[in-house]
């Protein structure tokens, strides 16, 4: 079987196609990855479509998916990784409900699913979102998940050295500072725990990183870090020395529905995971089987699932070893690529 991906991501950007190609390709599928550039990108994307030399098109974006739509005479995949409807305009609150773009995107998002022959989503609760918001139920056999997953080339346990640690105990959480990652909350939590021989170490910048920075500024926190590092490029020496890594805690209605990046990549590095409590999260993990869930948007619950982790050792393994069981079994790019092809195989 041949698959086509197209998009205007970049490689090495857009993790989630980097994993499908990756996963496809180790399951024996042919892949190409055209993505388009320039002004003349979409005519490019259209030009490549039409040699017609594969077997299903899997589709990256609104527009490139209604442009490979109009030339493509094979079956068509559109990659639903996340509703521009709703991040816009309710999660992240940048175009105003109602007003002709918050229209427009809302029109993509339903009519890229309606008029594609199989969409892919990456949790359960975000393809019910779609079906319930965009009035597709007679769609929803054609919908289909598949985790974002990690790269397990990049992402792998850090070889045990046998030294103890002599660091404080330290809390890791990265991001690009959106509101379903409700930074804000670890700030507070943070706040509770200063008189703890605890270290936060906070990575990353987005829309919300200023407030959160004159947040932390304004509590006078002593026992936090800011920082902008690279975690896809060094991995083990930012994830590595970290004694629990954190995933989302926001009150927003999509921290509900996903699973970040970040998630899956803790856990694949045999880290212990402490992520928010939600539908999403409960699809994917067992609480304190494989993570540790704790209630969103609650500095007080954070700080108290911390402070648990931080006084028992023999949990925190517990965590970390069934979290990397669970990875190693559905989560990495091969086990991935296998779902994929599962779902778009007649």
């Amino acid at each position: 079987m041949k698959v086509l991906m197209v998009g205007r991501y970049e490689k090495g950007k857009y993790l989630r196609g980097d994993i499908l190609r990756k996963g496809l390709a180790q399951n024996r599928a042919d892949v190409d990855v055209f993505l388009g550039k320039g002004r003349l990108k979409y005519l490019r994307i259209a030009r490549r479509v039409l040699k017609n030399d594969y077997d299903h098109l899997f589709a990256t974006g609104t527009l490139t998916f209604f442009f490979s739509r109009m030339f493509c005479r094979k079956p068509v995949v559109f990659d639903a990784f996340i509703s521009n409807y709703d991040s816009l305009v309710h999660d992240r609150k940048l175009v105003r409900d109602g007003s002709l773009k918050a229209k427009m995107l809302r029109f993509g998002d339903k009519y890229s699913c309606r008029l594609a022959n199989k969409s892919i989503f990456d949790t359960e609760e975000h393809k019910k979102y779609f079906i319930e918001e965009f009035g597709l139920e007679s769609k929803a056999k054609d919908f289909f998940v598949v985790e974002v997953g990690a790269d397990n080339d990049v992402f792998y346990p850090a070889p045990e050295t046998g030294e103890k640690k002599t660091l404080p105990f330290t809390v890791l959480f990265y991001g690009t500072f959106i509101p379903l990652h409700g930074v804000e909350y670890i700030i507070r939590a943070a706040k509770m725990l200063e008189k703890e021989d605890i270290k936060f170490l906070v990575y990353g910048t987005g829309q919300t990183f200023e407030a959160d920075k004159k947040l932390a500024e304004s509590l006078e926190i002593k026992n936090m870090t800011f920082g902008n590092v690279s975690i896809d490029k060094g991995p083990q020496g930012v994830i590595g020395p970290a004694d629990i890594c954190l995933g989302i805690f926001g009150d927003t209605n999509k921290a509900k529905r996903v699973i970040p990046t970040k998630g899956f990549q803790i856990i694949a590095m045999k880290k212990p995971l402490l992520t928010g409590d939600s539908p999403a999260s409960r699809d994917v993990f067992t609480d304190r089987m494989n993570a540790l869930l704790c209630s969103m948007a609650d500095s007080k619950a954070l700080a108290d699932a911390i402070m648990l982790l931080k006084k028992d050792a023999v949990l925190r393994q517990k965590i970390a070893e069934g979290g990397y069981v669970l990875y190693k079994e559905k989560y990495t790019s091969k086990a991935l690529g296998k779902k994929f092809l599962e779902a778009i195989t007649p």
